[in-house]
């Protein structure tokens, strides 16, 4: 058998290929592997399908399994597209505080290879450093604001809270009025 022959195996379903019940973490499952007329074919069934008497004696392959959901993806810490943006907000402030920021935006985009440096200039005595954009062909001037170690941590934690999602706003709890009156049945005579 030839190994691209495998490489056009499914992988495992989520859910059964019988019902199409989506498959509950921890389940048992059974594989079928057989070779059709297209090729290999990979059936998934949870027990109840599987009970319903499928031949194993006209597979390739046969194997019990216990279905494992997948992790969820790990979040990026810092998206792509959102370090961008936000370099993009900046690029023409003319606020002398958000250089910084537009330097540190721009060294997190190159390091994601969204950004390439391609040189280094200088204009009255500021030195510049010309970025690419890898997709789209965009070039930017970033001017280079000297940050030393003793400060970078500062300007990392203003752009890790430029990139934050806004915090979610919380449920107003509801209290009952003090000066409201009692209702009929509270009243005493």
């Amino acid at each position: 058998m030839a190994i691209e022959e495998w490489d056009n195996i499914r992988p495992r379903s989520d859910a059964c290929n019988g019902c199409q019940k989506p498959f509950a973490d921890k389940e048992d499952y059974h594989t079928l592997l057989t070779l059709t007329r297209e090729g290999y074919q990979r059936r998934d069934l949870c027990v109840a399908c599987w009970g319903q008497g499928f031949d194993r004696s006209t597979a390739v392959s046969y194997w019990q399994g216990v279905f494992q959901m997948p992790p969820p993806p790990k979040p990026e810490p810092l998206k792509r597209e959102d370090a961008e943006s936000l370099l993009r907000k900046f690029i023409d402030s003319p606020d002398p505080g958000h250089g910084n920021v537009r330097y540190i935006l721009a060294v997190m985009l190159e390091r994601k290879r969204t950004l390439k440096q391609r040189d280094t200039t200088e204009r009255d005595g500021q030195k510049i450093l010309i970025y690419e954009h890898m997709r789209t062909g965009e070039t930017f001037l970033i001017p280079d604001p000297h940050l030393r170690l003793d400060q970078l941590e500062h300007v990392q934690a203003e752009v890790a809270a430029l990139l934050a999602p806004p915090p979610a706003a919380e449920p107003q709890s509801q209290t009952p009025c003090e000066s409201a009156p009692a209702p009929e049945s509270e009243k005493k005579d």
